[in-house]
């Protein structure tokens, strides 16, 4: 388990216009980029910030993952670096 990766992942997803536009089509892809724990993918597929924090990844960038679901997607929030 590497909270190090976890939040890497999480880092890209906000600053990383091609990390974004590809886990948004392909999520599994993304996070085979990752070297990552079973429970760390399954964190990241359930889409709930707070197991992410629970895992070890700064509060901040838990929110990014909510950047993935359509009904989040356009909010003005994300568009902000």
């Amino acid at each position: 388990m590497s909270c190090y990766e976890l939040s890497r992942l999480m880092f890209d997803l906000k600053m990383n216009e091609t990390v974004y536009q590809r886990a948004l089509t392909d999520f599994a892809s993304v996070m085979g980029n990752y070297e990552l724990s079973s429970e760390e993918k399954d964190a990241l597929r359930s889409g709930d910030p707070r197991r992410l924090r629970q895992l070890g990844v700064h509060g901040m960038l838990c929110l990014y993952l909510k950047r993935l679901e359509p009904k989040f997607r356009d909010n003005i929030y994300w568009q902000q670096k």
